[in-house]
């Protein structure tokens, strides 16, 4: 009877090890990604959240992505960097800089940058007061402008002012303080991204403001000076009381980026998970639908100027049977 317990015991224990033994194994099979977002306060944080369950979603127990609260689209690229994050949105064309060490990133290249899609595209206003008196952005020269330093508006914004030789009065400040700032005549002028963005909104119901628009030769300008900086978009005719008739505004695309060392496998994953599920996504997100990000590869043959990762090159080269161009195809694919 003691033997036949003891023997009992013996496979009891024994089970109880092999189940040990898998569990770790399959934890250790399971690939962990952060993947950076930005203030949980921003209306974009919802859309990295949304991405992130599609993944989690389509490979439970293979890939588990978390959320990462960050400061924004720029920190994003020095997270990434500093390999803190995985994956991070961030400006493509800050990320084209922050990848070949040029303009506000010269001594800082970060040649491991890669990308996964396109993104979404989206408008920079140029927001000044009607007493203000401005009507064309060469007037700016002078003029009390609401700055907001470290935002990827602001990067843009700022850039684009300086290769025009365009010297506003910045005046540094928080967001929410600008819009104050505006209000109460503190400043005549100032930057805000978004398509139909609420905080445009507010000032328009509290005073009289004008968006201004800017022109191709003021784009190509600003490519001139700053390779790869400049992009404009058409905003229609009524996205804010002020603008009645389709002007160009200064834009820039949203793209998620990844290390290079993030595996194959796993990034093939998460750009076929998100693909299969973008009309979702895009269905419950203005941002995402207005910027056309579910043209998420002929997004990133348009705007995007570093290399994709290899595992979505695989993806859209292997399963889409789409031609990536040779801008899109990263190093490490080149010298096979």
């Amino acid at each position: 009877m003691k033997r036949s317990l003891f023997l009992a015991g013996l496979f009891l224990m024994a089970f109880a090890f092999l189940v040990l033994i898998g569990d770790k194994t399959e934890a250790a099979k399971k690939v962990y990604i952060k993947w950076g977002a930005t203030s949980v306060r921003s209306g974009l944080y919802a859309n990295t959240v949304a991405m992130a369950k599609v993944v989690n979603k389509a490979y439970p127990g293979e890939i588990e992505v978390t959320v990462v609260e960050t400061g924004g689209f720029l920190e994003n690229l020095s997270r990434l960097q500093r390999k803190a994050i995985h994956i991070g949105p961030a400006d493509a064309a800050a990320g084209y800089a922050n990848y070949m060490g040029i303009i506000d990133y010269e001594g800082k290249a970060n040649p491991n940058l890669r990308t996964l899609w396109g993104g979404y595209i989206t408008p920079i206003h140029i927001v000044v007061s009607e007493k203000s008196g401005v009507k064309d952005v060469r007037q700016l020269s002078g003029v009390d402008f609401a700055s907001n330093p470290g935002t990827t508006s602001g990067r843009a914004a700022e850039l684009f002012f300086k290769a025009l030789n365009i010297t506003p009065n910045y005046k540094p400040m928080g967001i929410g303080a600008s819009v104050d700032a505006m209000k109460s005549g503190v400043v005549k002028a100032w930057y805000k991204a978004g398509f139909k963005d609420s905080a445009i909104l507010d000032l328009e119901a509290n005073m009289d403001i004008r968006i201004l628009p800017v022109t191709k030769e003021m784009i190509d300008q600003f490519n001139k000076v700053y390779p790869g900086q400049g992009l404009m978009m058409e905003i229609p005719a009524g996205l804010f009381k002020s603008v009645k008739k389709p002007q160009m505004s200064l834009a820039y695309v949203v793209t998620d980026f990844v290390d290079k060392d993030v595996p194959e496998d796993v990034v093939f994953k998460i750009v076929k998970a998100v693909w299969e599920n973008r009309k979702e996504i895009v269905g419950s997100l203005a941002t995402l639908k207005e910027g056309n990000f579910e043209d998420m590869f002929g997004m990133a043959v348009k705007y995007v100027n570093v290399p994709l990762h290899p595992g979505a090159v695989k993806f859209y080269r292997d399963v889409l049977k789409l031609k990536v161009p040779d801008k899109l195809i990263p190093p490490e694919m080149k010298k096979k």
